[in-house]
């Protein structure tokens, strides 16, 4: 997940999210959408499936070099665990420790829109607060800074810029 500071503003009745303009008239819904990392049980099912399958992998491995080996050939199998489980058991605790991601989805006559995500729920309930509040009153506006989480690709195939699919951005 890329992070980056992006500016929220209101101003003459439109909603500015980074360089994207949504006229107030024109916003149906604001809501927040909570989005779970994998589920706990079945991230460390997957753990010990991976682990069950590498000491199968090395106990053939073993057998196979056992017949005509040199201490070189004999310590392969074991490096092999020893690597395979450090990077199954370094993939288990980042995933145990995902937080859960806030998104503020913006919904208009046309689509639903998901403009700001982050890790503090609070942060984004003030905001559609703060827009909903802007709806109501013409005069309202403000400006402030959030920290927006990028999850997933990115794609860009328009403009100048195109970059076609970056995975993982």
């Amino acid at each position: 997940m890329a992070r980056n500071v992006i500016d929220v503003s209101v101003s003459r009745r439109v909603l500015w999210i980074g360089g994207d303009a949504y006229p107030l008239q024109h916003i149906a819904r604001a809501r927040q959408l909570v989005w779970w990392p994998p589920k706990r049980s079945r991230t460390i099912i997957r753990f010990v499936r991976q682990a069950i399958g590498l000491l199968s992998a090395v106990v053939l491995l073993s057998s196979f070099t056992r017949q005509g080996a040199d201490a070189t050939q004999a310590a392969l199998p074991s490096v092999l665990l020893l690597a395979g489980l450090a990077f199954f058991s370094y993939r288990l605790v980042v995933k145990l420790r995902q937080k859960p991601v806030y998104k503020l989805v913006i919904e208009t006559s046309n689509a639903a829109t998901t403009a700001v995500t982050s890790h503090n729920s609070q942060q984004i309930g003030n905001l559609i607060q703060m827009i909903m509040e802007a709806i109501d009153n013409p005069q309202a506006e403000f400006a402030f800074q959030v920290e927006n989480l990028h999850i997933g690709d990115k794609i860009t195939q328009y403009g100048d810029n195109n970059t076609g699919k970056r995975v993982g951005l």
